[in-house]
């Protein structure tokens, strides 16, 4: 008989009497183990994944990108169902009516900004995550939170307004009230589910979920949005297709208020 070559051999962790009968490395109890020696190693490749192609296992079970990798017997349908259930360990929400691809990469990019949750600068990354693709894309990239609080106390006995100030607008006397942060988002023009206010409905409840649902308890906001609702007309050389445009006189700026929404608290 062939001497038993499996890369696990349980009889090699048991006292040498056990191993008194071998005959070439063979004996009546390694035959008897070559079962529990297979279904081993076929629970510590769905453990482990597969080395060669470099997936599955549980890396792929707790990434955001892979989850729920082939291996998975007991898979969830959707897909989508392990997704939203592993981000509930983190309190982590996810867009329902965005597609898993997205709720991947938000999920993926939120995990390094939980370091800073309850701040300013963790609330406004997981924002842009949360809203990406429907946000303005600006380089340097636009603020979306403020406090309102002095950054340079070295000039507190200046006061001074610029060319354009515009009090309540783009001007601010005074430090923001205590607990309190304000929020201006400036939606993309390029889409158009956004120019519509059914579209902008949703990106505003979008908003509001998220930040009612990250901010300290004992905090509340004003939520500003900032969006191209109406287009009279294209831009000169601009492709136009399935699109009915007016055009009055050569005026197309009709309106450049915000929407502004209160947080309850």
């Amino acid at each position: 008989m062939a001497n038993n070559t499996r890369p696990l051999q349980f009889r090699e962790y048991l006292p040498a009497v056990f191993r008194s009968d071998e005959v070439n490395g063979v004996s009546f109890l390694s035959r008897f183990l070559q079962g529990f020696e297979t279904l081993f190693e076929e629970l510590e490749a769905a453990v482990e994944g597969t080395p060669a192609a470099g997936s599955g296992g549980i890396p792929d079970l707790f990434s955001p990108d892979t989850t729920p990798p082939p291996q998975l017997t007991h898979r969830p349908q959707p897909d989508s169902d392990h997704l939203t259930y592993l981000a509930g360990w983190l309190a982590l929400p996810l867009r329902s009516e965005k597609p898993i691809a997205f709720n991947r990469a938000f999920f993926k990019a939120a995990i390094p900004l939980y370091a800073q949750r309850g701040t300013m600068p963790g609330l406004e990354g997981l924002l842009r995550a949360w809203l990406k693709g429907d946000l303005l894309e600006a380089d340097p990239p636009l603020s979306l939170l403020t406090d309102l609080t002095r950054i340079q106390t070295d000039v507190a006995d200046v006061f001074q307004l610029g060319v354009g100030a515009q009090v309540g607008v783009n001007t601010v006397l005074g430090e923001g009230a205590p607990f309190y942060f304000a929020v201006d988002l400036v939606t993309d023009p390029a889409v158009r589910e956004l120019r519509s206010p059914e579209g902008l409905e949703v990106f505003e409840r979008a908003a509001r979920s998220l930040l009612d649902s990250e901010k300290p308890a004992y905090t509340y906001y004003q939520l500003r949005v900032r969006a191209h609702t109406m287009q009279l007309a294209p831009a000169p050389g601009a492709e136009v297709q399935g699109e009915i445009y007016a055009q009055v006189g050569e005026t197309t700026l009709l309106w450049d208020r915000p929407w502004i929404f209160d947080s309850d608290c």
